[in-house]
């Protein structure tokens, strides 16, 4: 089966090849335009254990993926543990003075990273995704330290096009909002700052 995703922001090719996916469809492709969507469908293809190839069709790109039974996972029990998400939505914390609102933020990274509790995600939308475009070196070196003790960070590709940053991002995995809500649906519990 060929899927046409040409035009469609993502999560929408995310979405239609899931689809197919959770339905055991065999040769499965689909037509996207760049390579933010044949990220987020890489990511998909391994979580169903079908890892894609991907070769260029004129100026778009053909995403294949491997033919396979591949688990549909189970994300509700991923982390019912009290593990938790924490979701920026904005480049600041609380709707005061913006100047005080970004310093709060970097202090709450910096003492997630010095946390022994840490989140399984941290995740970025909205004017969120410009906390890891880099003006801020410390928020990038305390979301590394969080990497490295596992906490995935994810940043809505949609968030960056919009502010003209999709060439910025400094730290995470430039996703989508499949993957954020799916993140946000495996804890526990999901924190808002």
């Amino acid at each position: 089966m060929k899927l046409d995703a040409r035009g469609k922001a993502c999560p929408i090719p995310v979405i239609m090849a899931k689809k197919e996916l959770d339905n055991k469809t065999q040769e499965l492709s689909i037509v996207v335009d760049g390579q933010t969507q044949i990220d987020n469908l890489d990511r998909l293809g391994t979580t169903y254990g079908r890892p894609i190839s991907v070769q260029p069709e004129g100026d778009k790109y053909l995403v294949t993926f491997a033919d396979g039974e591949g688990d549909i996972p189970d994300s509700a029990a991923s982390y019912s543990d009290g593990s938790y998400a924490v979701f920026f939505n904005s480049e600041g914390i609380g709707s005061g003075d913006p100047t005080l609102g970004r310093n709060l933020a970097k202090m709450a990274i910096f003492t997630l990273s010095e946390s022994e509790n840490i989140p399984a995600y941290i995740l970025f939308m909205n004017g969120g995704v410009k906390l890891v475009c880099g003006e801020e070196p410390q928020i990038i070196d305390n979301l590394n330290t969080l990497i490295e003790k596992g906490t995935k960070v994810y940043v809505c590709g949609t968030c960056l096009n919009f502010f003209g940053l999709q060439d910025e991002c400094k730290v995470g995995t430039v996703s989508n909002m499949y993957d954020i809500l799916g993140a946000m649906q495996e804890v526990s519990k999901v924190m808002t700052l």
